[in-house]
């Protein structure tokens, strides 16, 4: 039982926000129920706890900073991300344990019934809510109710307002992810349309009302709220294949408005067709890949009990539906850094302790799945047991991050990411490349061995990248003195990458993305790489840069980041790092990606301030140079 000076601790460390971990999540806001969870958090996220709860030698090394347990303390009970079917809402309609909805005859409808679903799903998952082909599903109700402009719009707009009100625990935003599709996958386009819950014909005979679904919501994101503050949510990514639209052909003006929208405010993530099979490979979350080959001979049923007529009924068969919905249960990442400086140079010595912790980091993701089967079949997570019924399509997430200061590390050249020498810039890049695919070896055996799905992700690591960093500082505080690590650091703040080539490196955006794509082809899981511009380029010089890196990288996800400065007082907005408002004198939010979302500057963790102040940034000039 907590004693009254534990809790007068936690109050103190909160309302001064003395402990770091208050601001660990930018995506939480300052509240009451934001109070309660941290409350939670310091009292369940104690080593006596988890230790009875997950292998305590691998509680050890979570506490030791040698590997990290994603999402405590909500990971004791629920599953980090999932990606739900659309078309399985529009078909059966809303049914909660409370009151039940028909399937959407009208566009609001069907919008606010997804908007309520992520809103009561999000209370049982700890991360990311996406859906896929958000466009084409909506689509048909305009053609249907021959919807204006202004009425696709007002219902849009709700749902960028609603999905961006703090309603998750914690006082914060579901994170939720859509994704654009229009006719860039043509397979996808026989998938039926739906409309109160029965075909209407295919989804490819709606591609003019899904861009025009598409030229509404970059409108959206555009403006802002009230007073310009940029949408967080939804993220969308968009496909970019051999059937995307470059010249405005069959999209019209909708091509130029997608790369304004991204010289200006970096609204989309893009996910590179030419690079991946996007039949087999779609977005779920901020970063996360799944690779849908891995699912194909995982057939699995709905947990005893889940409705037949969502389970069997509805199911739509193809590529697409099998299954109707994956994602990630769980991720524990290795500290690849301090592994790397450990091994000393020796490859044998490396790949003896990554083992050492792939095997806890896998006996964790054992029991989380256990854990989280139990949650469903006892009554916690009752609308993922309605809408989904099974885990099994799910994978365990192998995390890396720090793979550069890792490099380094291991090559004992702690300058390398300053100096860039190419041969050592070379040396590190192959190295990335065969610690990635050691760990997919292993989470391909364990897969084989274990009967379950395992990937392996270049984790964001929000505060991760941070509380390795600060452990590794403490641990090994002479060899840092000396200057033998290769850690990012000022004062009292640290932190490792969540990249290929570091942030904080000086090289152009051709070179580092040549090397990030070498690299992002081994995860099997989820990679990203952002551009961040400290000034917007021009959209016609973008739109060729982009399809350069598109057609002639194998880079698999990445971003166009323009940092935001924004003014709360009178609205004023622009492309650029100004801390004062030009219009009113008003002190200004800066926006910029802290992962893969935009948050404001000021609710950042310490290490992620850093990370933004040396973060080398592109301006106009250098993607013209590109283009």
């Amino acid at each position: 039982m907590p004693s009254s000076s534990f809790l007068e601790d936690i109050e103190r460390d909160y309302l001064g926000e003395i402990d770091w971990e208050v601001k660990e999540n930018a995506n939480e806001t300052r509240s009451f129920g934001n109070y309660l969870s941290y409350i939670l958090d310091k009292v369940l996220k104690t080593e006596e706890i988890l230790a009875k709860v997950f292998p305590p030698e691998a509680v050890a090394h979570h506490f030791g900073g040698y590997i990290h347990i994603h999402k405590l303390p909500h990971s004791l009970y629920i599953p980090y991300c999932v990606g739900w079917n659309f078309a399985r809402i529009l078909q059966a309609g809303l049914k909660t344990p409370t009151i039940v909805s028909k399937p959407a005859k009208h566009l609001d409808t069907a919008i606010a019934q997804l908007v309520n679903f992520i809103f009561m799903t999000a209370q049982e998952w700890s991360g990311a809510m996406a859906t896929t082909a958000f466009d084409l599903y909506c689509a048909p109700f305009v053609a249907v109710d021959k919807l204006s402009d202004r009425q696709i719009k007002q219902a849009l707009q709700d749902m960028c307002f609603e999905l961006n009100y703090p309603s998750r625990m914690g006082f914060q935003s579901p994170f939720s992810n859509i994704t654009i599709m229009l006719d860039t996958v043509e397979s996808f386009l026989d998938m039926p349309a739906i409309i109160g819950g029965k075909p209407a014909g295919k989804l490819g005979d709606y591609i003019d009302e899904a861009i025009r679904v598409t030229r509404q919501l970059i409108s959206l994101y555009n403006e802002g709220d009230r007073v310009a503050t940029p949408f967080t949510f939804p993220i969308p990514t968009i496909f970019i294949t051999k059937n995307f639209d470059w010249n405005g052909s069959r999209w019209g003006e909708l091509t130029d408005e997608l790369f304004e929208n991204l010289a200006k405010r970096g609204t989309f993530y893009l996910l590179n067709g030419y690079s991946t099979n996007v039949e087999a490979l779609y977005s779920m979350c901020c970063r996360l890949t799944i690779d849908m080959s891995k699912l194909m001979n995982n057939n699995s049923c709905p947990c005893e009990g889940s409705e037949s007529e969502l389970s069997t009924k509805n199911a739509l068969h193809g590529i697409w539906a099998i299954p109707d919905a994956t994602g990630s249960i769980g991720v524990v990442t290795i500290n690849l850094p301090r592994l790397a400086y450990l091994s000393k140079g020796d490859q044998a010595r490396f790949e003896e302790l990554l083992t050492k912790e792939l095997e806890l980091a896998r006996d964790v993701l054992k029991v989380m799945r256990e854990r989280y089967n139990r949650s469903m079949k006892v009554g916690l997570m009752p609308m993922t047991r309605l809408y989904l019924g099974t885990l099994d399509n799910h994978f365990g997430t192998f995390g890396v991050i720090g793979l550069p200061e890792a490099a380094a590390n291991f090559l004992g050249n702690t300058k390398l990411w300053e100096e860039l020498e190419p041969s050592e810039v070379r040396r590190a890049v192959e190295w990335m490349k065969e610690v990635v695919r050691f760990i997919r070896r292993y989470a391909e055996q364990a897969s084989e061995a274990d009967g379950v799905l395992y990937n392996v992700e270049e984790v964001p690591g929000e505060s991760t990248g941070y509380k390795l960093a600060i452990a590794d500082r403490k641990e090994f505080k002479e060899a840092f003195e000396r200057g033998e690590l290769c850690m990012p650091a000022n004062d009292g703040s640290a932190f490792y990458s969540n990249s290929i080539i570091p942030y904080y490196a000086p090289m152009s955006i051709a070179e580092r993305a040549k090397y990030e794509a070498e690299v992002q082809q081994e995860f099997t899981g989820g990679v990203m790489m952002h551009i961040f511009f400290h000034e917007s380029p021009d959209p016609k010089a973008l739109k060729r840069v982009v399809e350069k890196l598109a057609k002639e990288t194998r880079l698999v996800y990445f971003s166009i980041t323009p940092t935001i400065s924004q003014c709360k007082r009178c609205g004023w907005s622009e492309v650029g790092i100004y801390e004062t408002c030009p219009k009113c004198g008003k002190e200004t939010d800066i926006w910029s990606r802290i992962v893969g979302y935009y948050r404001p500057i000021r609710s950042w963790n310490v290490g992620k301030r850093l990370e933004f102040k040396l973060r080398k940034t592109y301006g106009a000039s250098g993607v013209k140079s590109l283009a």
